[in-house]
């Protein structure tokens, strides 16, 4: 979630490829554009950010809460923001 000032948070995508290559502008343009297409505008991710991994539970669960508060490190694609 990215927290806004005066307002309420808005949603923020992390997004882990398969591949690793963190670095594709062209595939997070792609992804950008998909997520426009498909889910309405209250629901579109404001950030995304680009991981070499998500946190994991020993089960394989995303622990979601760690991203809460996981600081970015240079690569956000959202917009130049980190």
């Amino acid at each position: 979630m990215v927290p806004v000032a005066n307002g309420p948070t808005k949603p923020k995508a992390f997004i882990a490829l398969n591949d690793g290559d963190h670095r594709n502008r062209a595939l997070y343009e792609e992804l950008k554009a998909h997520v426009k297409r498909t889910i309405g505008p209250w629901k579109y991710p404001r950030g995304m950010e680009l991981v070499d991994s998500l946190p994991k539970t020993a089960t394989g669960k995303v622990q979601r809460y760690m991203l809460r508060n996981w600081p970015s490190q240079g690569r956000s694609q959202d917009g130049g923001a980190t």
